[in-house]
């Protein structure tokens, strides 16, 4: 499973997209995507990424987990190994090595105008990294793998959307796109780990087993 992630058109996309990225996202001015970003604010897009970030909420994991837990316990493992390194990781760099790091709000000038969105409350500090993005293309990566239509018009709509709930943090002004571009790969990162540690700990007798059954086939030889 985990040689055909990394293989698969999702982490193509992903690869490519961070490629394309990485030069502007590393050495342009701080502030400079977002100013340009914030310039371009609509009702309509107000409303939609408003909504649209609520994907990289850690209850979206906690719904997807529910979910695997009755349809597949392989793939339910997997999002709580994913879930368990996320927050590892996110946590490291936001509360110890980066902790206090001004967020958009705090680090712009104050005669500098900017465009909020109403109902989304801005938070100060604690930029890097943004732990929605790297919950939204998790969350979407394991999607993927539970999907078993791994065709190129999937692999595109997932990233879309993980890309979406990315773009939506620098939009609402809560995080910077350098946040937003690490958010991504250590979300990505999260989900290659959960496989990584699940080939350590499970043959692949097990995991066969495990991919066929789940709390609802363990009711119905219960019953």
């Amino acid at each position: 499973m985990m040689k055909d992630f990394l293989r698969s058109n999702f982490m193509a996309v992903c690869l490519g997209v961070s490629i394309i990225f990485i030069y502007p996202v590393l050495f342009f001015p701080k502030g400079e995507f977002e100013l340009l970003i914030n310039q371009f604010h609509l009702p309509a897009l107000d409303l939609f990424f408003k909504y649209i970030t609520n994907l990289g909420d850690g209850i979206s994991m906690a719904i997807l987990l529910i979910f695997l837990l009755f349809y597949n316990y392989n793939k339910a493992i997997l999002t709580a190994f994913s879930i368990v390194f996320q927050a590892i990781i996110i946590s490291v760099f936001k509360r110890w090595l980066f902790k206090g790091l001004e967020r958009p709000v705090a680090f712009f000038n104050e005669n500098i105008h900017l465009n909020y969105v109403d109902g989304v409350d801005i938070h100060s500090t604690n930029t890097f990294p943004s732990g929605h993005t790297a919950t939204g293309f998790a969350l979407f990566a394991i999607l993927f793998i539970v999907i078993n239509n791994r065709g190129v018009i999937i692999s595109n709509l997932l990233f879309l959307l993980a890309f979406l709930v990315g773009f939506s943090r620098v939009y609402l002004l809560q995080h910077f796109v350098i946040d937003a571009y690490f958010g991504a790969i250590f979300g990505v990162l999260s989900v290659v780990l959960g496989l990584y540690f699940m080939k350590i700990l499970f043959s692949e007798k097990k995991l066969e087993i495990l991919d066929k059954t789940s709390l609802r086939t363990t009711f119905k030889k219960s019953g």
